[in-house]
């Protein structure tokens, strides 16, 4: 069983295309899973969410997603009033109301099960909320308890994929496997190229993640966010040139946009 898992498009279009079309020389896959964080902060809203429909199996809900729940007056914790409600009435105006009620009703995870007691879990962030990331080089005693959760109890999957973080790494905890598969469309790892990941259940029953990393025209996607009308833009368009996030990924609270 081969699975493909990209996740935090965040608009782009121009490099989940070329995620697509590079999948689609990596030979068959079973399923193509999105972990999230589809839309916000990119300049194609509403083609991203078409696209994803079109050819994606699965989408979970990523953080900024659940952002279109909120209603008129609603601030996520840690958002400015003003630049929120400005981004959201842009990112609603572009999206019209049955994608934004799309975003909003998504999942919040979902199991592929290739046999008994080998599932994999798709989440955004990490299994029991949206908001806080796994950052590769976290201490074990607090991977422990990000993931055992507050009654300590044993995880029922031996694959855990999510995005979230914009950095991918693959990483073995308690005999299972953890995969970032980082971000398609706002890679923060320092490298530009789109990322996504393919999920292998083997022979030897056993997961295997294999990253890849496409090229894509990013100035055109800097110069669209620039451009469109989008607030903000020219600070994402930075943020999208750079990569990264100006600090070490092992000293971030989270990512939301």
């Amino acid at each position: 069983m081969r699975i493909a898992l990209l996740s935090d498009i965040h608009g782009n279009l121009v490099a989940l295309d070329a995620v697509f079309d590079d999948l689609r020389q990596q030979g068959a896959v079973d399923q193509i899973i999105v972990a999230g964080d589809l839309v916000w902060s990119g300049p194609w809203p509403a083609h991203v969410v078409d696209r994803v429909r079109e050819v994606a199996t699965t989408v979970v809900q990523g953080n900024t997603d659940k952002f279109f729940r909120h209603r008129a007056g609603e601030t996520p914790s840690g958002k400015d009033d003003d630049r929120f409600a400005a981004h959201l009435a842009w990112m609603t105006e572009h999206l019209g109301s049955e994608r934004v009620d799309f975003l909003a009703d998504l999942p919040f995870s979902c199991r592929v099960s290739p046999d008994p007691g080998a599932d994999l879990l798709v989440v955004h962030a990490n299994p029991f909320d949206l908001e806080r990331p796994i950052p590769p080089h976290l201490a074990e005693e607090d991977l422990n308890e990000l993931l055992l959760g507050e009654d300590s109890r044993e995880p029922e999957w031996q694959a855990l994929a999510f995005g979230h973080l914009h950095a991918p790494y693959v990483r073995r905890w308690q005999g299972r496997l953890l995969v970032d598969v980082a971000s398609a469309g706002l890679p923060m790892d320092g490298d530009q190229r789109a990322a996504y990941a393919i999920l292998t259940w083997d022979r030897r029953q056993r997961w295997q993640a294999e990253h890849r990393r496409v090229f894509y025209p990013v100035p055109v996607v800097a110069h669209e966010m620039r451009s469109c009308g989008m607030p903000r833009g020219k600070h994402f368009a930075e943020r999208l040139v750079a990569a990264n996030y100006g600090r070490p990924l092992q000293t971030l609270a989270m990512f939301s946009g």
